[in-house]
Order: structure tokens, then sequence, then C-alpha cells
């Protein structure tokens, strides 16, 4: 009996069983092949071979579900947006051959910059986060974007009342007004605090020794009063510019505004300001605007006005405040250029302002639409960014309203 074993196929074809060739008749190699043959697969072999055979139709069937296919839709439409704005985005050289014609479009525009999302810590709901009370005192307010520089840092664990804080140098001099309300003196040398010479260090290693403390904690988030609007964004910017920012993120878990969480536990209070709220919660007055009494305090009327649900509803993510000041110096470059389409009527200011912080101009929209049309401006505004969220905004009542009208101007 001549037997061949036959398992050979063409490229593109779904792979046949082997067979057997007996008197010029084939058969399948199941287990009557096998013993027809003379051959002995043997028991895992097929029950190996019966799991396979499950498993593939267990596939079938779950591809055939209406939620599965409606996803592999809406990740073949990703796709799809994805190379619309790459093409749109890098003209001439995210095409195939390249450098191989002349007058190739290889200007390319920029990377999309991600709008921070400020939302909750979710990963904090099933952990025990250790709350660091947190506030600088500075040379100033931040103006037009600039960042003042910080002049002492302070910082208390509100379980234990564990402490840190240190006067800084700043490279700046200090306004007048911020001598007056913290009684902070630089005279170019030395630091004073109400007449008295007091020991300061660089910023560099008063940041250091922060990050050092900040490390004995486990789950750390940061507390601060008005945070998000100053604080954070303080000591993000100067932990980014001495390249500390993944450090800092990486002791750091979470940040919290004290104010604006207080706010939304207590709606009907008549004002907001921490020495208001001391007397409100705590019935105390103290000296405010000295860095290590205000954190003091701060913990104190935490401890009285707020639940650990409320911290974490409160929480965002460490990262949002690098994210912001990215987003704020792209739109204070780009805007400018985008005040046109906003006179035009074809967008309203807060639509250009999150087109202008992403990274996009007026040129680059005029780019964009000369190689694409109206599907590249629509696939670049659709198309995720580092964080996964769109450009500008995936949703299509704003894109109807939005597309054909800058197409028109930006054709003519």
């Amino acid at each position: 009996m001549a037997m061949s074993m036959i398992g050979t196929k063409t490229f593109g074809e779904k792979p046949k069983p082997f067979q057997i060739e007996e008197g010029g008749e084939y058969y399948y190699v199941g287990s009557e092949a096998f013993a027809k043959g003379g051959l002995s697969p043997g028991h895992y072999n097929i029950k190996y071979s019966e799991k396979l055979d499950k498993n593939r139709e267990l596939r079938r069937v779950k591809m055939r579900q209406p939620d599965v296919k409606r996803r592999r839709l809406i990740l073949k439409q990703e796709r799809a947006t994805k190379k619309g704005a790459y093409e749109a985005s890098e003209g001439s050289s995210y095409q195939s051959e390249v450098g191989l014609a002349e007058n190739q479009d290889i200007e390319a525009i920029p990377e999309a910059v991600p709008k921070p999302t400020f939302n909750a810590v979710s990963k904090l709901k099933n952990m025990s986060p250790t709350y660091i009370v947190f506030d600088l005192e500075t040379t100033g307010l931040i103006r037009q974007g600039i960042m003042p520089h910080i002049t002492q840092i302070a910082a208390v664990e509100m379980h234990s009342g564990n402490q840190f804080t240190c006067y800084v140098l700043p490279k700046v001099p200090i306004e007048a007004s911020a001598e007056k309300v913290t009684g902070i003196v630089f005279d170019g040398t030395d630091l004073f605090v109400n007449g008295q010479k007091v020991d300061a260090l660089t910023i560099s290693d008063a940041i250091g020794k922060l990050l050092e403390w900040l490390g004995q904690f486990n789950t750390v988030v940061l507390v601060a009063h008005n945070g998000r609007v100053f604080d954070f964004r303080v000591i993000s910017h100067a932990v980014m510019l001495l390249g500390k920012h993944d450090e800092f993120i990486d002791k750091i878990d979470g940040l919290v505004d004290s104010l604006s969480m207080i706010r939304s536990c207590h709606k009907n209070l008549k004002s907001y300001k921490q020495e208001c709220l001391a007397l409100h919660f705590c019935g105390e007055t103290y000296d405010a605007h000295d860095a290590l009494e205000d954190v003091k305090m701060l913990s104190k009327i935490l401890k009285c006005a707020v639940t650990n649900v409320d911290f974490v509803k409160a929480s965002y993510d460490t990262h949002n405040h690098l994210l912001q000041e990215n987003f704020n110096s792209a739109k204070s470059q780009n805007l400018s250029s985008l005040h046109v389409l906003v006179g035009a009527g074809i967008v309203k200011i807060g639509m250009a302002e999150n087109i202008a912080g992403s990274g996009l101009n007026l040129h680059s929209l005029r780019v964009i639409h000369a190689r694409a049309g109206e599907d590249g401006l629509r696939n670049t505004f659709c198309s995720k960014n580092s964080i996964g969220k769109p450009r500008v905004t995936s949703d299509n009542k704003v894109l109807d309203a939005v597309i054909p009208k800058m197409s028109q101007f930006l054709s003519a």
C-alpha cells in the first residue's frame, strides 16, 4: 500500500488538513484515516485537536456578535482617521516612494499638544492615600503666563503632623505687595523674614529635599488651597525647569485643590478664603501667609470640612499641570493667527483656543486643507493625541457646522 502525507498549501489559502493517499483516493487524517493507515495520532494529539476546534468555533460565534462587529467598524474608522490625519499632517513624507519625485511637500504639521483633563484619580478609591497639605510663598503672582519664583515651601502630613519647611533664594526681586503680605525680603544675597535673616536654599536643593521628604510616604496626594490655579502650577513649572518632573510624578499620585473641593461640599458659605474657613470650621484665627502656618491650619480645616470620599472625587493626575503649561504655551503662540476665523464667524473663541492649544495655527490649517481638503481637516481634528483624546474634537455636530465653512474660507 502506497501512502504519502500531503500537507502543502498555496499562499493566501486556508491550510488544508493532512491527507493520506491510498490507491488514488484521499482520506482526511482523522481517527478513521489514522486507523486505516495503521497510524496512531495519540490520545493527547486528538484531545489537543478537539480543543483547537472548540476554540476556533467559539471565536467564530464571538465574531458574529453585534457588539464585536460594531467594535471592528469603530477600529476600522479610527485607523482610517489616523491614516488620513498622518497624510494631511506629514504631506509627501508619509506617502510611498517619497524622494523619487521633485518638489516634494514635506512640511510637517506640529505634533498634537494634549489638553489636560483634570479627571479624578480612580485608583485612589481602593487605596489608603497619604494626604500632604502643601503651600508656597512666592515673589508675586502669575502674570501673563510668567511664573513667580518660590521663596518658601511648607508641607504637613495630615495624619501624623510630620512637617517640612524651607526658605528659598529667588532669582528675581520680590514684588512690594508680596513683601508686605509675607514679610519675606530678599536683598540680592540674603533672605529676611520680618527683619530676621533666615537660612535659605537654592531652588534645586529645596525641591530635592522636598522630594526626599515625600519619599517616606506611600500613595502621596498633595492638597493646596487654590492649588490648581496657583501652587501646583508654580511647583510643576519649577520641577520641569530643573528636569525633575518625572521624579515629581513618581512621588506624587494625585493633586487636590481644597478651595474647589470645599466649595463643592459647602455651597452657601460667604467666603472661601482660608482665614474665613478657619474661623467658620475651627473657630480660630492664625498667622496667615506664612506657608507653615497656612498648611497647619488648612490641615485642621480639612479634618472638619471634608471626607476621604470628597478627596478622591476632587483629585486629579499630577501630570495635568505639565500638560496645561504646554497647552497654554501653544495657545499663546497660535491663537492670534486664528482671530480671523473667529471674526468671520467660522469658529467660536473656545474652539479657536482648542485648535491653537493643540499646536495648530492658520498656516497649519492652510497646509492641511491644501493636501487633503475637508477630509484632511476633519481627520486632523479627530485624530488622537498622546493621551488618547481627540486633537480638537470628535463631535460630528460641531465638525459638520465648522469644517465646510472653514474649507470655503481656506479655499478663497
